[in-house]
């Protein structure tokens, strides 16, 4: 039986919050799918799951009790990672509800309500043009039955509980007062993102469960009849930047960016505002912006391009890309292209996490210095796989499945398990014969082939084929947590340590981890890595190169920049390393992968 809930901390704000963003990334596809309003570019979904995904890393790196900070948190992570129209208002909601919040370590039920209101009417006051029949009308019904029920209610999991199903009523009127909608046969997009935040709150709350499978959405969902007419786009660009000053005018600077365009929303404080407005005229809204403040994460997408690119002619066959959690690839990355990942398991002590799910890389090396615990890992079951595999079906026809080297973890075999109980010519399992940075690179060539088009067969060569080229340098800062992990003995780690012996470590192409170089200090250990990627990069065309570190930021700034100079390479991802290898690097490693022609 389920146990009564009579508050909300910032601890159960966390999780809940974590919940939520993670069945809207799960969703996302689906929301593309619908996507019409205000302009049908079919990505509001992503934009939506990449705004919550910044949320849900704030959550996890915050570790105050308090609602006020927690929620202080949110706000900003939202504000910092809002994409799209529907971001940027869940970025003012995230706003509303955090100033209601100020000094509270808990609230109550009737608190909620006042704080459901705060938040819708700052999710309004962004808008220079609230559209009805949006996410803006499911947020008014949502945070009104919230002010009307909070006195009534039996606890949270009542209020939580009967807020969606209002939340739910209001989203399937929205065809009634958008007549776009009707026309193309479904509800909003950015209020069917909303819902499913909703959803996965209330899931959380009565399982106790993060979801972890792929929710692509019902295979009946057909998606939004629009036709290709990108020349009705009124304005050609989706533009965005982040502001900060000191007392910034919101109403002096919406003024002047309603002048040269439309769907325009202002998010944030006057300290930290977030615009965002389609145009014809992106650098002007930056030259107006620089006005007020410093600005920065300037974007601008061509939705015209969108239109035609997401109404185009649907391709007969369509092939889905998994991989697992060891995989180093930028979450946007991974959520543009929908990778479906099937996480390991992670824990310190009694503690458990899902990883990249409930914690996060940069995180997982926090609690790796502090806790008084080595973490042990748990490779994904056949069970989570197979679980994966099934719901694909529905909405793909094939699928490739790379995975960690087989040599170095029995996540493969486990994958390989799972797909005996799959018809044959639907499924490819394939070893990546790496980890990390060098698997995320292989995975994005798995990636970009399916978004060209090629068949199955042509996937699998160039993943094979690119599996050979990848080569991967790691520079160990401390031996201690190779000694833990029983990579290295403790003698040989004693020497390593009187020494200052720093051991750098490379995978071969069968997949095995072997010590490269010993070399006497941490920057010298840097250069050695870039020797060896010079000798090995010479000669090959369409360098594709990728920078992990352990939470050791500067090292690799100091990598990208040797990489831009010595390589011309500008395109670098750069990511912290998974605890897949991190667990054996330890804190302060960073690495290099790269793949060339």
């Amino acid at each position: 039986m389920t146990s009564k809930i009579g508050y909300i901390d910032g601890l159960r704000l966390k999780q809940a919050v974590i919940a939520g963003a993670r069945r809207v990334i799960l969703m996302q596809e689906r929301l593309n799918r619908m996507n019409v309003f205000p302009v049908p570019d079919n990505d509001t979904g992503t934009n939506m799951a990449l705004t919550l995904q910044s949320v849900a890393e704030g959550a996890i790196s915050c570790h105050d009790a308090s609602i006020s900070e927690m929620s202080r948190r949110l706000a900003d992570s939202a504000l910092m990672g809002a994409r799209g129209n529907s971001g940027a208002i869940l970025a003012q909601f995230f706003q509303g509800f955090s100033e209601k919040l100020r000094n509270e370590q808990r609230i109550s039920l009737v608190q909620f309500g006042a704080v459901a209101q705060q938040a819708r009417n700052s999710s309004y006051e962004a808008i220079t043009e609230p559209q009805e029949g949006t996410i803006l009308t499911v947020i008014h019904d949502w945070a009104e039955h919230a002010r009307s029920y909070c006195h009534h209610a039996h606890d949270f999991i009542d209020l939580i509980s009967q807020g969606l199903r209002a939340a739910q009523s209001s989203l399937n009127d929205t065809p009634k007062k958008l007549k776009m909608l009707a026309k193309a046969g479904v509800v909003d997009a950015g209020a069917q993102g909303f819902v499913h935040m909703l959803e996965g709150i209330l899931n959380f709350v009565l399982t106790g469960k993060i979801e972890q499978a792929v929710g692509i959405g019902a295979s009946s969902d057909s998606g939004a009849k629009v036709e290709a007419m990108p020349q009705d786009i009124l304005f050609q660009y989706c533009t965005e930047c982040f502001i900060e000053g000191e007392r910034i005018a919101r109403v002096q600077l919406r003024d002047e960016l309603r002048q040269i365009g439309n769907s325009l929303i202002v998010a944030g404080s006057t300290e930290k505002m977030r615009v965002h407005v389609h145009t014809n005229e992106p650098e002007t809204v930056f030259e107006i912006a620089g006005r007020y403040g410093q600005v920065s994460r300037r974007k601008f997408d061509d939705m015209r391009k969108q239109h035609t690119d997401a109404h185009a002619a649907e391709r007969t066959s369509s092939i889905a890309l998994v991989t697992d959690s060891s995989c180093d690839l930028e979450p946007e990355f991974i959520i543009r292209h929908n990778i479906q990942t099937v996480p390991v398991q992670l824990s310190f002590g009694q503690q458990n996490y899902i990883d990249k799910i409930t914690i996060t890389p940069k995180e997982y090396y926090r609690m790796l210095t502090e806790s008084g615990y080595y973490p042990k890992t748990s490779q994904p079951t056949p069970g989570d796989f197979a679980n994966t595999y099934e719901q694909l079906w529905g909405h793909y026809d094939q699928a490739v499945s790379i995975h960690l080297s087989g040599v170095l973890s029995g996540t493969l075999q486990a994958a390989r398990t799972a797909a005996k109980g799959v018809p044959d010519g639907k499924l490819r399992v394939l070893d990546g014969r790496n980890v990390c940075i060098g698997l995320g690179l292989l995975v994005a060539e798995a990636a970009r082939a399916i978004e060209q088009g090629c068949d199955l067969d042509e996937v699998v060569s160039k993943v094979e084929a690119a599996a050979n080229k990848i080569r991967f340098y790691v520079a160990i800062d401390t031996v201690e947590y190779l000694i833990r992990g029983g990579r290295l003995s403790r003698s040989r780690g004693i020497v390593a340590r009187g020494l200052n012996l720093k051991p750098i470590l490379r995978l071969t192409q069968d997949g095995q981890v072997e010590v490269a170089a010993r070399v006497l200090g941490a920057q010298a250990s840097l250069k050695k890595v870039m020797k060896f990627i010079r000798k090995e990069a010479r000669g090959k065309k369409n360098l594709r190169f990728a920078v992990a570190h352990a939470n050791a930021i500067e090292k690799a700034a100091w990598l990208r920049d040797q990489i831009e100079k010595q390589c011309e390479v500008r395109d670098i991802i750069t990511v912290n390393v998974s605890p897949a290898l991190g667990a054996h690097a330890g804190p302060g490693a960073a690495g290099v992968a790269f793949l060339g022609d």
